[in-house]
């Protein structure tokens, strides 16, 4: 998809408004790219809307939960999530987890955009110091998007991902990053 010169990326923080749309863009997700995330098509496709409110962060007094979404024309076109931990020797990070864009909007800058509103939003809340990730060691554009940002890997673990199809089994490598704000 070219992006045409009255398109409009917008990139937001999503309410619960947003929820219906955020789940078909996740379902989509886990669907596509059954390697890129933990979570697996079939259990998730049972969860409602509803069930992603705590990803909105709307009861975090010192923020660092949120769930961002790009809106391309008026569609949701990607999305992103920041999860801060809740321990209290561990509030000082937050993990970046969801990260998706749709094919038909790639290329266009909206995962780039995602990730930098996500970083600056991270960067407001009280106390926050780093964010940490893990993509798919084999997703290069992925890898380099997030190395671009300032990410860097400290570690690989191997065989993360195991996702069969039919009697097929793959493996996949999940490389640890973080960021230091």
């Amino acid at each position: 998809m070219e992006l045409e010169p009255t398109a409009r990326i917008e990139v937001r923080r999503l309410g619960p408004e947003d929820l219906p749309a955020y789940k078909l863009l996740r379902d989509e997700a886990l669907q596509r790219h059954p390697e890129s995330f933990t979570s697996d098509a079939e259990t998730e496709r049972l969860r409602s809307p509803e069930s992603y409110l705590g990803r909105l962060g709307l009861g975090e007094p010192l923020g660092g939960t949120f769930l961002l979404g790009a809106w391309v024309d008026g569609e949701l076109a990607g999305s992103v999530a920041c999860e801060r931990e809740l321990k209290r020797k561990l509030r000082h990070r937050a993990n970046i987890v969801g990260m998706y864009v749709r094919e038909s909007h790639t290329r266009l800058g909206v995962g780039r955009r995602l990730l930098a509103a996500c970083i600056d939003l991270a960067r407001q809340a009280q106390g926050l110091e780093m964010l940490t990730l893990t993509v798919t060691a084999s997703n290069e554009r992925a890898v380099r998007l997030y190395e671009r940002a300032g990410f860097k890997m400290y570690g690989l673990l191997p065989r993360a991902i195991r996702v069969e199809t039919g009697r097929k089994v793959q493996y996949f490598d999940k490389a640890h990053m973080v960021l230091m704000l």
